[in-house]
């Protein structure tokens, strides 16, 4: 990812210090930084966002065994 050619935003959060407390767990165990964290958590939800506005598509119908066994 090329941030540095980005131009950058700053955004503070306010949150509980409970929910603060289990960002810096995740943020740990990850070996991250809360920025990364946050920036990874809100991709990952483009990402689920965008796939659920995707038509669905059925999935091709599998063959039996007597199908796929040779004549």
């Amino acid at each position: 990812m090329a941030e540095t050619n980005e131009e950058l935003k700053q955004v503070n959060v306010q949150m509980p210090n409970e929910l603060a407390d289990k960002l810096d767990v995740m943020v740990v165990a990850d070996e991250s930084d809360r920025s990364k964290f946050v920036r990874r958590l809100i991709r990952q939800e483009w990402g689920r966002r965008q796939q659920m506005a995707l038509p669905l598509q059925a999935a091709p119908a599998k063959k039996s065994r007597r199908e796929a066994l040779p004549a």
